[in-house]
């Protein structure tokens, strides 16, 4: 695993003393999901957030407590939803893949998929799902082949638009013209220079999508083929799209990395989520919660189930936890 990381600053959890208790401890570290889990697949697009979750988590953070987003989304999408919640500073992006303080437009850390490894899961998975289709999404790019972006918001100028995507940010055409196969070292983005804080326009995660398996199938047959090469999972609901990220990243690994700078523990956190993605990060935390929304792996993985994500189900824990009434 190719990885870098910075000593970039990000913020402590407030004095213990002061900070809301779950079980006689006090909550340093809130850790969320996003899609499906506190913002509706309904307004994915736009990432309107509800008031009520707006105001949730404003009043954690007022109350000292340390509020990470833990998101398969990358860095480039969580702009809107930062700003709507009061510029978030650490995230958690692209499944683990990326931490990044978006207040200081900063990589922390990222683990990227090795050129070798991406190409090897890609020719495995087209080997036994001829129908698939990819994409790459790399730290400011997202490379598409054309049958992956059809029907989709990325094909559609205006849609894309809408919701904030530059047209700069896309490369269309076959992952093998876009992207470098025969290179040492990570899958970047050919002839891009590098950005403010990044080490490279490096590939963080490599997108599959077919329409002939159902999703779970799909995922149950590429962990069986590829799990030895890389970490595979999937997010979004009734599409049948497998993330597939550098052996051993996960949202829990980043999670505890990000957690152990700031010494907050697994037993100090509390965390949220809805899918197959989120498993680990529930699994990890002292305390966690999906939503009832959610895919039956995370409602499994987690101690607790809250009410769906467009009742607000997560605003209705948090709000509980710092009026001292979650039990």
């Amino acid at each position: 695993m190719t990885s870098h990381r910075s000593t970039a600053e990000a913020p402590m959890p407030g004095p213990a003393a002061a900070l809301p208790r779950l079980n006689g401890r006090p909550v340093q570290l809130i850790a969320s999901d996003i899609d499906g889990t506190i913002l509706s697949y309904r307004a994915a697009e736009t990432g309107v957030l509800s008031p009520r979750t707006v105001e949730a988590f404003q009043a954690a953070r007022a109350a000292g407590v340390v509020v990470v987003l833990v998101t398969g989304r990358p860095v480039r999408a969580l702009r809107s939803i930062s700003e709507t919640l009061g510029t978030v500073g650490p995230v958690v992006a692209s499944n683990g893949a990326v931490t990044y303080d978006l207040a200081r437009d900063h990589v922390i850390a990222s683990d990227p998929l090795n050129a070798a490894a991406l190409f090897a899961v890609k020719d495995l998975i087209a080997g036994f799902e001829p129908e698939v289709s990819f994409a790459a999404e790399t730290l400011d790019h997202l490379h598409l082949e054309d049958d992956f972006a059809r029907g989709s918001l990325w094909f559609d100028v205006e849609r894309r638009r809408a919701a904030g995507i530059r047209d700069e940010e896309l490369r269309f055409g076959p992952l093998d013209q876009t992207l470098q196969r025969h290179t040492s070292g990570a899958a970047a983005s050919p002839g891009v220079e590098v950005g403010s804080g990044h080490v490279a326009d490096t590939v963080v995660k490599l997108l599959a999508k077919t329409h002939t398996r159902d999703p779970d199938g799909f995922l149950a047959e590429a962990h069986r083929r590829i799990g030895h090469l890389a970490t595979v999972t999937h997010s979004a609901p009734r599409v049948s799209l497998l993330e597939i990220s550098s052996k051993g990243v996960n949202k829990a690994a980043a999670l505890r990395r990000f957690a152990a700078r700031r010494g907050i523990g697994a037993a100090d956190t509390i965390a949220f989520g809805d899918m197959p993605n989120d498993v680990q990060m529930l699994r990890w935390a002292g305390s966690s919660w999906a939503v009832g929304s959610g895919h039956p792996a995370a409602l499994q993985a987690a101690n607790h189930v809250t009410a769906g994500c467009d009742e607000d189900g997560v605003a209705a824990v948090i709000e509980q936890l710092l009026e001292g009434r979650l039990a």
